[in-house]
């Protein structure tokens, strides 16, 4: 599911709107993160990860929030956390 909501918000064959590119930089700053924390093998940089993934994902909800409240919509309708 996650896979699929993220190839979406990363096409490019349409002009995104301002908060979709937005959207998509944190989705992409949080697969670098993620790629990062299992490749890690000292516990600070394990936990600088964690808190960073954390961060990013407060970053993402807010970004689906506001695009919600804009009118903003796309076609899938899946959101990477579920809350």
């Amino acid at each position: 599911m996650e896979q699929v909501f993220r190839k979406f918000l990363l096409r490019q064959d349409t002009p995104p709107h301002p908060t979709i590119v937005s959207i998509r930089e944190v989705c992409a700053r949080l697969d670098a993160v993620q790629s990062r924390f299992q490749q890690e093998t000292d516990p600070d940089l394990i936990e600088g990860c964690i808190f960073e993934m954390e961060s990013l994902r407060a970053q993402y909800r807010y970004l689906l929030r506001t695009a919600k409240e804009r009118g903003i919509v796309c076609q899938e309708k899946r959101h990477l956390w579920d809350e």
